[in-house]
């Protein structure tokens, strides 16, 4: 079951939603399709305008790994103050 009406989605309008579903839970054939639809370069965009907040630690990893991006690119958010609790 969807949680949103496909026939309602479009690909420029959306490419942040889809990118956040697809980069995040999709199959290896998913994200090829991706990466066809978008380009390297409009995932990289992505990631480094919004993926780095809202993709988890593993997939973030990852695709700086595929975007050859440093380890350290810039965060939203300050390091925490206590190193023990982060949140």
């Amino acid at each position: 079951m969807w949680d949103v009406d496909p026939a309602q989605i479009r690909l420029d309008q959306h490419r942040n939603f889809i990118l956040d579903r697809v980069l995040e839970y999709g199959t290896m054939d998913a994200v090829r399709w991706a990466e066809r639809t978008y380009g390297r370069g409009g995932i990289r965009e992505y990631f480094l305008a919004r993926g780095q907040r809202v993709l988890s630690q593993k997939t973030q990893a990852y695709r700086r790994l595929i975007l050859q991006l440093d380890a350290c690119t810039t965060t939203s958010s300050p390091p925490p103050k206590n190193r023990l609790w982060s949140y």
